[in-house]
């Protein structure tokens, strides 16, 4: 168990305050029984407690079962029942009317959440509510050349030495990075929304979006500036944009292989295609492309996470 992740995770204020104000809004003391979902050290849980939840059930598959165990006993929190498994092999009976599922990654979908959730919904009572309700992805041109410079250091080796193929392979990857609003300078290339999940419905684990823009001045775009926004009960919203308050999460840039150029009035068009499912794991693909007018498409670069990895 790296301990030192969940540490990162309990000092995160904002993330911490939005879930205890969406329980807030949604526990009915002494009646609400609460599932969280990859419960972790157990916080979720022993804030709904506290907020007057009847009972809570943690699922977690890892050692950090044992630790919110401690924990509770420590902080005297009882009614809390801690499952050691993953709960999308748990057979057990179960009635909740709240689940609450904090596996988000810096890219919203990493951890599955998407395919635990779905799963979880088995445990909810009719009528009850899902905690988060929605992701929402965007995503950005990337005008700033300092993310896109680190990777190309596989051209600096030196001895006459050739790492080429490296050097692609950096580029089919996503990597964290701490962004900032001039990261994305560009006139008229603003984030837009490439995918939205909404947990009161049915939703797969593949998805699939497209946006474009159009020029409004000369750029260079070195590659994809992605972030999500999560609506937990309605009022109440996480972001991990750049221009929203830090979290311990991160944004996430994705590269393109060589930089793309723009003019005024040319078409940049974006596609992405995320897949977790849970015998792939996490992939993602994104293509970009400019489109000329009178010129048509001059341009298109295909990355794909699995060209990037090494195994």
């Amino acid at each position: 168990m790296l301990i030192d992740f969940h540490r990162t995770m309990l000092l995160d204020k904002p993330r911490n305050a939005a879930f205890y104000a969406a329980l807030q809004k949604l526990i009915v003391p002494g009646k609400s029984v609460v599932a969280d979902i990859g419960s972790g050290t157990g916080l979720l849980a022993f804030l709904a407690r506290q907020l007057g939840a009847k009972d809570c059930y943690l699922f977690e598959y890892t050692d950090a079962l044992k630790l919110s165990q401690i924990l509770a006993k420590k902080n005297r929190i009882s009614r809390c029942h801690f499952i050691h498994e993953h709960s999308t092999r748990y057979a057990g009976d179960l009635e909740a009317d709240i689940i609450v599922s904090e596996t988000l990654g810096n890219f919203a979908y990493e951890e599955n959440i998407i395919e635990t959730i779905e799963d979880a919904k088995r445990f909810l009572k009719p009528g009850g509510v899902i905690v988060p309700q929605m992701i929402d992805q965007f995503v950005a041109p990337v005008t700033s050349e300092r993310f896109y410079g680190e990777l190309c250091a596989w051209d600096d080796v030196g001895f006459e030495l050739d790492f080429a193929a490296a050097k692609a392979m950096s580029m089919n990857n996503l990597y964290v990075r701490t962004m900032v609003p001039s990261d994305f300078a560009a006139e008229g290339l603003a984030a837009q929304r490439w995918d939205r999940v909404d947990f009161r419905r049915n939703n797969s684990s593949e998805r699939k979006g497209s946006v474009n823009w159009t020029a409004k001045e000369p750029a260079t775009i070195y590659g994809l500036g992605l972030w999500w926004r999560c609506e937990l009960v309605p009022g109440v919203e996480l972001s991990t944009s750049p221009h929203a308050n830090l979290t311990h999460w991160e944004q996430l840039f994705a590269p393109v292989a060589t930089p793309v150029v723009v003019q005024p009035g040319d078409k940049l068009s974006v596609a992405l295609h995320s897949d977790t499912r849970l015998e792939v794991g996490v992939n993602l693909k994104w293509e970009v492309s400019v489109e000329r007018p009178g010129e048509g498409v001059i341009e298109r670069q295909k990355m794909d996470m699995r060209a990037g990895f090494m195994g």
